[in-house]
């Protein structure tokens, strides 16, 4: 009496990796009684190696799906910046970027003033942060638009 699994026959053929032996172990498969079975017992067991059922071993690996990043959340600098490459408008994400602008440009200016009083860079600072400038950087900014006008005044006179 002969079996009714026709891979007993050639058991190796069912394990092969070449390409031409996965095909024909599937063919046979096709013919044989038990296929849905075979099949569906390989995929409940998880059987990794081998052509069962019908089924290659990819074919029988679980579909998943590529995970995707997840959105960032508004208010924060990823999403701040997806906003823009898309051309979007985010009032959370436009308000969170101008904090930090604000931010930065007040540690700026406070590394500015630490340098030992005012600068023509704090002088521009306060204005950027909408303040009246301190005494300090108003009195650099005037004497540099000083000297900014006399070299004006002297460039002329040798011209």
């Amino acid at each position: 009496m002969t079996s009714p699994r026709p891979c007993t026959a050639e058991p190796e053929l069912w394990f092969s990796t070449l390409k031409a032996d996965v095909a024909k172990a599937v063919k046979i498969c096709q013919a044989c009684p038990l296929q849905a079975e075979c099949a569906q017992t390989a995929v409940e067991q998880n059987i990794r190696w081998g052509t069962w059922g019908g089924l290659t071993e990819k074919q029988r690996q679980p579909r998943r799906k590529p995970s995707l990043p997840k959105p960032a959340e508004c208010g924060t600098q990823l999403a701040f910046w997806r906003h823009r490459s898309k051309g979007e408008t985010c009032q959370t994400c436009e308000a969170w970027h101008a904090a930090e602008v604000e931010a930065d440009r007040r540690r700026r200016l406070d590394a500015e003033h630490a340098k030992g009083g005012g600068t023509k860079t704090g002088y521009d600072l306060h204005l950027r942060l909408k303040e009246q400038p301190c005494s300090a950087c108003r009195e650099v900014n005037r004497l540099a638009c000083e000297n900014a006008r006399k070299r004006r005044v002297a460039a002329r006179s040798l011209a």
